[in-house]
């Protein structure tokens, strides 16, 4: 699930940050482009203003006529300066040797951009009277720098706006998509044991058909699951009574004195087979006992006399295969919860670990506080699990090959579903004793003081 969630949140969020921010870029580009072509533009005919009220001002009198062999006043950006060249209207060319200008006579009033020389001017040509006329004259590059830096200056607004804004955009999706996360966790949290639909009151309409969708699902598993637990309930309630019957005969049957010793002998195995299935009938029905009922409300329990009761349970079978079953407890813990499911839960630990340790080894169990949780230790000497199938083995019907063990399967099965009901975690590792030696740690952890 955590890999699904990944993929939306790539998929969903990367998709809707990059087309929006990509969209904004792309439109701020093309408006940073546009704003700088009008304000250049805008600067350019601000500039021409400039040089027909230059001319407006100079030609207002004849004797304000500024010759073109006027000398200019010396300035520190002699490229920036405006000239006011008088143009005879009888001659030739008027030429400007300072500014290397030449200027035909001709010059119909109004603005020109003329070359000459390798360089481009621009003019506002005016006629003063019959005589003479006036053109004031500016270098164009000189005109397009001051053009260009004016415009430059409208491009720092989006320049400090876009990337801010594309940030803002990114982290606003991120806060609105949050209940999308939210969904998804909650999905993810739930097991075969809730499978309650996920409430749509506060789920946006754009992912409500998906949150229905959901609860449809969750409604089917729900039922498949339980058809399939009642099938094994039923099996298992089933099996019962005939395993029971079958027992029954063949304890009669072995106990006429007159029968031959070959016929006990072929019938010996056939009861090791009828107690093998009728601890797995046992276990059938404990299994669907705790996967199917409702859990009940949480009552106050002593873990630490159902584990030495439970203890005393099991010791037969550890006795028969002389392994030190050993108990170290220290205060008395109340539990909360259900007594059955915990009991449940302990005799099958300790049973399992009793099952899969060989004759000699040792077994030990520990019940006992740490901090505010109960915690209830299980370790044997026993062969180990390899670390591929230690996920594996809480898996129903689910046993290591090899093993040598006649146990069906269900001992950790039974164990995780108390666990869950109880509100618990349970873990297994394998214990290195020793070089060479391998066992098992099994571990339960459940809160106190639940409410």
């Amino acid at each position: 699930m955590d890999d699904s969630k990944g993929t939306v949140n790539r998929s969903l969020l990367w998709l809707l940050s990059v087309s929006i921010c990509g969209t904004i870029l792309v439109v701020g580009i093309l408006g940073a482009l546009t704003s700088f072509w009008f304000a250049f533009e805008e600067a350019r005919d601000l500039q021409d203003d400039e040089l027909r009220e230059i001319a407006q001002l100079v030609s207002l009198d004849e004797k304000n006529a500024i010759s073109s062999e006027a000398h200019p006043p010396v300035d520190d950006e002699p490229e920036m300066r405006v000239w006011v060249i008088r143009i005879p209207k009888a001659g030739g060319n008027v030429s400007t040797p300072d500014l290397s200008l030449t200027l035909t006579p001709n010059l119909s009033d109004g603005l020109h951009t003329v070359g000459s020389k390798g360089e481009s001017w621009r003019l506002y040509v005016r006629t003063v009277n019959a005589g003479y006329g006036l053109a004031v004259a500016q270098r164009t590059s000189a005109r397009d720098e001051i053009a260009r830096d004016s415009a430059l200056r409208t491009l720092t607004p989006f320049l400090l706006v876009i990337p801010i804004l594309m940030v803002l955009v990114a982290l606003l999706i991120r806060f609105l998509l949050r209940k999308v996360n939210e969904v998804s966790e909650e999905v993810d949290r739930k097991d075969d044991t809730d499978l309650t639909p996920i409430l749509p009151d506060s789920v946006p309409a754009e992912i409500l058909p998906f949150v229905t969708a959901t609860n449809k699902l969750l409604g089917r598993v729900k039922s498949s699951l339980q058809h399939q637990r009642q099938f094994v309930a039923d099996a298992a309630h089933e099996l019962r009574s005939p395993v029971t019957a079958m027992t029954l005969q063949l304890e009669n049957a072995m106990a006429v004195e007159t029968m031959p010793e070959a016929v006990g002998c072929r019938l010996a195995p056939l009861g090791t087979s009828l107690v093998r299935m009728r601890a797995l009938v046992e276990q059938l029905m404990m299994l669907a006992k705790l996967e199917a009922s409702t859990p009940a409300s949480p009552q106050k329990m002593d873990g630490k006399s159902i584990v030495v009761e439970t203890l005393g349970e099991v010791f037969p079978l550890a006795d028969s295969k002389s392994i030190d079953l050993g108990l170290v407890v220290g205060e008395d813990i109340v539990l909360r919860g259900s007594e059955h499911d915990f009991r449940a839960l302990a005799r099958n630990a300790i049973e399992n670990a009793v099952l899969y340790t060989p004759s000699g080894g040792k077994v030990d169990v520990r019940f006992y506080r740490d901090a505010d949780m109960a915690v209830l230790e299980v370790e044997d000497t026993g062969p180990g699990i390899p670390e591929d199938q230690i996920s594996r083995v809480f898996d129903p019907f689910y046993r290591i090959a090899g093993s040598g063990q006649v146990g069906s399967g269900l001992g950790l099965a039974i164990v995780r579903s108390a666990a869950d009901r109880l509100g618990g975690r349970v873990s297994l590792l394998n214990n290195h004793i020793s070089p060479g030696k391998m066992g098992i740690r099994f571990k339960y952890i459940q809160p106190l003081h639940q409410h």
